[in-house]
């Protein structure tokens, strides 16, 4: 008698985007606020799956948190009562805060700590100081130029 091997599915990562994806243009008709925002969060949750299922790959767990943390600091504002001014900074905090919890989750990779105290030190000082870290020029494109940072990093980071 032959043991079968079990099938792994496959496409697992590839399902959930594509779910992930459809999620918000179910949420906007139904009325939901800010629902194209809700895509960091399925997307987030999709890496998330596709970490925990799998055999906790780093390149997914990064996307996981970015991706989450970066639709949690979009929604917080619909969900919570933030002053104007706070929006900005909790919005930061949020992502620092995803960047964070994947140095926690792998803490043998340091790396992230790099743009997690970034992207803090930017949320925190114009509270604390009253004054902007950055020049109103750059500040547009902050963000954007972390996760793709981010992003290169993993392209270019060994398996190790």
């Amino acid at each position: 008698m032959s043991a079968v091997a079990p099938t792994r599915r496959r496409g697992v990562l590839g399902g959930l985007v594509v779910i992930a994806a459809g999620v918000p243009f179910l949420l906007q008709p139904m009325g939901v606020p800010n629902a194209p925002s809700y895509l960091f969060i399925t997307l987030g949750a999709a890496f998330t799956a596709a970490y925990f299922r799998g055999n906790r790959q780093y390149v997914y767990l990064v996307p996981a948190a970015v991706l989450g943390a970066f639709g949690i600091g979009l929604l917080l504002p619909s969900w919570i009562t933030i002053r104007p001014d706070a929006v900005a900074p909790v919005f930061l905090g949020a992502l620092a805060a995803g960047l964070f919890a994947v140095f926690i989750l792998a803490p043998a990779r340091r790396w992230v700590l790099i743009p997690a105290a970034a992207v803090a030190i930017v949320a925190i000082a114009e509270p604390l100081t009253g004054s902007t870290v950055l020049p109103p020029q750059v500040r547009p494109y902050f963000v954007p130029l972390v996760m793709i940072a981010v992003g290169v990093y993993l392209l270019v980071e060994s398996q190790g």
